[in-house]
């Protein structure tokens, strides 16, 4: 199995494997996700027969391997687009298996080149949940509405640790290309940007600026990002941890000459104890800036360069009607409350539950009172081995009356969560 999947890392790099010693110190990891799911009342009307139920499925695969002494290289194959009940897919080319198997990761990583390590290819970026840029496997079951999604970037990563000041650095770049249009370098969505981090006592500390320049269909949109990330370990009190972050949109929409103005802010504390195991809390508050006057010459509405965060099994996976979900000129401020338990006798489980309130910066465009509703999310999940787990979860979300006229009912969610490590 280790030389087929090494073979086709090859062919998916470098378009031939007539050299078995591009094998040395081959590696391969990898996982299956299977996430079984039911929701009802998405219309928010118990009386309408809409109860749905899905299973996705997702397989990934990653290898790594030499090249040289200088250089290695990681590709990763993905196949995420089946669902239980479907038909069963043949290896046709054109239309068949092997046109659904993707190879997201195929980079080169060049090891210590003027003291940087460079990645020269696809690749994932940044960190899962991320609210500014992420590119890379979702989490399941926060995940996109029927598909546990996988998107990497194309493009250059710089990575650099040096000490200054009296401390260590990381720091890392990126120029890459989201997405080219034709004709080529014309219609593309471009990527740049830095990101340092550094820990100073018991906080640390993360400042980064990314740009977005999409000049698809048209465009000339040049979206400008700075934020600052701030988290602390509480000498005060054991196990308490404080996190804070902003950010501020600048550049210029120059289809319209719109002004880039929104922000975002974040706050969340984390405070674990032992309690006949491991008891934890959690609060996180949110909010992005929606934009008021769409028709003026600033856009108040905070935009992210590829966002990751979504809170709330139901809300945060898209399983809300479209006619209900915040658009980027609505806004949003979230909070929530939450706690786990793994108990000391049975410390392979794990039972979390969640509360949250979502409410619209404003209520001009898609809701009519800026609250637009309650999520509860209970989860239990029994971790095997450090390979194999289990989870079960369940989600309730009650919707503000007011937006959603007559019909009211809370939308339910339930489903049963299956991950297998190699």
């Amino acid at each position: 199995m280790k030389k087929v999947i090494g073979m086709l890392a090859l062919v998916a790099l470098v378009g031939n494997i007539a050299n078995a010693e591009l094998l040395k110190n081959f590696k391969a990891d990898g996982q299956v996700d299977v996430n079984a799911y039911s929701y009802n009342n998405a219309d928010f009307n118990k009386d309408v027969n809409d109860k749905k139920a899905f299973t996705d499925t997702r397989v990934m695969i990653n290898a790594g391997f030499d090249l040289n002494e200088d250089v290695n290289a990681v590709v990763s194959v993905v196949k995420n687009n089946r669902q239980y009940g479907t038909a069963s897919q043949s290896a046709t080319n054109g239309t068949g298996i092997l046109d659904l198997i993707k190879f997201e990761q195929a980079y080169l990583n060049l090891k210590n080149v003027f003291g940087i390590d460079h990645k020269l290819g696809r690749q994932y970026y940044g960190d899962k949940g991320d609210m500014v840029i992420y590119y890379g496997p979702a989490t399941m079951p926060y995940t996109s509405k029927f598909t546990p999604s996988v998107a990497a970037i194309d493009g250059w990563t710089g990575w650099y640790k040096f000490n200054a000041l009296n401390r260590d650095w990381n720091l890392n770049a990126i120029i890459a290309k989201e997405t080219q249009g034709a004709p080529a370098g014309q219609n593309d969505t471009n990527i740049t940007g830095i990101n340092a981090k550094t820990n100073v006592d018991r906080w640390n500390l993360n400042a980064y600026y990314y740009q977005k320049v999409d000049k698809s269909a048209g465009l000339a949109d040049y979206l400008d990002l700075v934020g600052a990330r701030a988290n602390w370990e509480c000498m005060f009190v054991k196990n308490l941890f404080i996190g804070l972050e902003y950010d501020m949109n600048m550049g210029k929409n120059h289809t319209g000459d719109v002004k880039h103005q929104g922000y975002a802010y974040k706050a969340n504390v984390d405070y674990s104890m032992d309690l006949a195991g491991k008891l934890a809390f959690s609060g996180e508050y949110a909010a992005q800036s929606g934009d008021k006057n769409t028709t003026d010459k600033t856009d108040k509405a905070f935009q992210a360069i590829n966002t990751d965060y979504r809170p709330g099994i139901i809300m945060g996976a898209g399983f809300l009607q479209a006619a209900y979900t915040p658009v980027a000129a609505d806004g949003i401020a979230i909070y929530d409350v939450g706690a786990n338990w793994t108990p000391e006798k049975l410390n392979k489980l794990n039972i979390g539950a969640k509360y949250y309130n979502f409410a619209a910066d404003n209520k001009k465009n898609t809701y009519v009172d800026t609250n637009i509703g309650n999520e509860v999310d209970v989860m239990a999940t029994w971790t095997h081995s450090a390979n194999v787990s289990v989870s079960g979860y369940y989600a309730m979300f009650s919707p503000e009356k007011k937006n959603v006229g007559a019909n009211h009912d809370s939308e339910n969610m339930m489903g049963a969560m299956f991950n297998v490590k190699f």
